[in-house]
């Protein structure tokens, strides 16, 4: 129990000790030494690491505001003796030293946006004397004088306050920008921190998890079109807004960690016979009490699961049996997460930081499927299908290449082994054209009949041989009324599914084309009409 009494008097000190919680002396530096940081989609987890000081072994830990204090927990509560304590603080005027030259600049605008909106105010009283001002009409040779003194003062005077005036605009930009860009840099809930205190034999590992960070993987994808294979490149951009710069070892996680966990299960739905009494009108009503009382009842029998306290969950991933050794990087795998490590630094001011994670000897075997699909697009479709042998690839954006030619961009999505196929791009020289036959509508045996087609020409524009997947379809009657009667598919399809699309896969020489003719009626009772969905 003693990893939950950080929780406990972290609760007790806020809620009995209000004073702790409003102290806005600086503190002391923040615990910088950090151990290991395990990144999530949104979020990381960082372990701090404390050494206790003198004979009594205390320790005394100072987490930026940017972690949620909830979240602050003790790895290894064994080594602590006696009780922990645990509380927030707020503070002002704190900078991270990364950003400290930022903030002296910025410091240094603002006096000199200070400085011209002074001058800019004692031109503009100036210009206001000289306005108001009631020079002694009784001595004509004077007044004259004054006329054109004053004149001269006032021209010189609205020249430069002209010019100030657009100084002052451009200083007040920069100074914007200077505050935009050290707001935006500063860490979250700076004006916040928490204090852990206590007593150990030894070393203290203190975790704590913050919104402020985030990754996500970019690839490269080049698929050389001679013989199949997918070269893959892969990068890491991450970032973390803490106020604390860390290098070392990430882990990189593509699960978040839930807040609430609940065991699967559902009710039973039970019926009975509805007394004959009872109106109809309150069966709407009985239901829904019924329905509430049961959601009350199992909301209330809902097991809570603390972020990142799930020890059964922690001791499953350590004790899982390790995945075959993969070729660079090392993806380890689980039923819940897929991870894997990166070296490197990354400032605390939530600047992003591309990492290339080095796997030159990956490739991926696949099968190239050249597919048109005429009714959507003239051109085929150039298709990356891989086989089971390959690995898992994270999700993310790929920019795509068909023989170092850029060809796109995809987002890859959550696949299985065996499941992925990646379109690379259009084949513009191996075309479709999709020329509807004459249609004709008649009756026969008092029944309208409908007679259509079309007809496909693929032509193949490349220097060599190609094989080619060819999709198109017949309509499907969902009306029981209407029958269907195929009179010519040439040549005969590979391919007929439930729902009447045709797959054919022709091999079409250099610089040829090949037609596909598809023929059929539609009878349906006379004097109805036929509607396409």
């Amino acid at each position: 129990m003693r990893e939950h009494a950080i929780f406990l008097l972290l609760i007790f000190a806020a809620l009995f000790f209000p004073g702790l919680a409003s102290a806005l002396e600086a503190p002391e530096n923040y615990t910088a030494a950090i151990s290991a940081v395990d990144f999530y989609p949104s979020g990381a987890k960082f372990t701090f690491t404390v050494e206790p000081q003198g004979s009594d072994g205390d320790f005394r830990a100072v987490i930026p505001g940017a972690f949620t204090p909830e979240s602050i927990r003790l790895v290894n509560p064994e080594t602590v003796y006696g009780d922990i304590y645990a509380a927030s603080f707020t503070r002002t005027k704190w900078t991270p030293p990364q950003l400290e030259a930022l903030r002296l600049q910025a410091e240094e605008q603002a006096r000199t946006v200070s400085d011209l909106s002074a001058r800019k105010s004692a031109l503009e009283q100036t210009l206001s004397l000289l306005k108001n001002s009631n020079p002694d009409k009784s001595k004509p040779e004077e007044l004259l004088r004054y006329i054109r003194d004053a004149q001269n003062v006032r021209l010189e005077a609205e020249n430069e306050l002209a010019l100030l005036k657009a100084e002052l605009s451009r200083e007040q930009e920069k100074l914007r920008a200077l505050n935009t860009e050290l707001q935006g840099r500063m860490p979250d809930n700076d004006s916040s921190y928490t204090v852990v205190t206590g007593q150990a034999g030894g070393t203290v590992y203190i975790e704590a998890f913050t919104r402020s960070a985030s990754w996500k993987p970019r690839y490269t994808l080049n698929l050389a079109t001679a013989s199949g294979a997918v070269e893959v490149k892969m990068y890491i951009r991450a970032s973390q807004k803490t106020g604390l710069d860390y290098t070392g070892n990430m882990t990189l996680h593509t699960k978040t960690p839930g807040d609430i966990v609940t065991v699967p299960e559902i009710p039973p739905l039970k019926v009975g016979i509805k007394p004959k009494e009872e109106v109809v009108a309150s069966m709407s009503t009985v239901s829904l009490s019924r329905t509430n009382r049961q959601f009350k009842s199992a909301r209330a029998a809902m097991p809570e699961a603390e972020m990142f306290m799930a020890e059964d969950a922690a001791a499953e991933y350590d004790s899982a049996p390790a995945a075959p050794a993969p070729r660079a990087p090392a993806v380890r795998e689980t039923l819940a997460d897929r991870t894997l490590d990166i070296e490197g630094t990354l400032a605390g001011d939530g600047t992003e930081r591309e990492f290339e994670v080095i796997m030159s000897d990956l490739y991926l075997d696949s099968r190239i499927e050249l597919t048109l699909i005429p009714e959507q697009r003239p051109e085929a479709w150039i298709v990356a299908s891989m086989d089971e042998k390959n690995e898992h690839l994270i999700p993310g954006e790929a920019e795509l290449r068909v023989d170092f030619h850029p060809s796109g961009k995809i987002y890859l999505q959550e696949y299985g082994i065996g499941q992925r196929r990646i379109p690379f791009g259009y084949a513009n020289q191996i075309t479709a054209k999709k020329e509807r036959l004459v249609e004709k509508t008649g009756v026969q045996w008092f029944s309208g009949v409908f007679t259509s087609g079309y007809k496909l020409e693929i032509t193949n524009g490349t220097k060599d041989e190609q094989t080619v997947i060819v999709r198109d379809r017949l309509p499907i009657p969902t009306d029981d009324k209407i029958k269907l009667e195929v009179k010519r598919i040439e040549p005969k399809e590979k391919e007929r599914d439930k729902e009447n699309r045709l797959t054919w896969e022709i091999t079409i020489p250099a610089g040829a084309t090949v037609p596909i003719v598809v023929d059929y009626t539609l009878s349906y009772p006379s004097g109805e009409e036929l509607q396409y969905k």
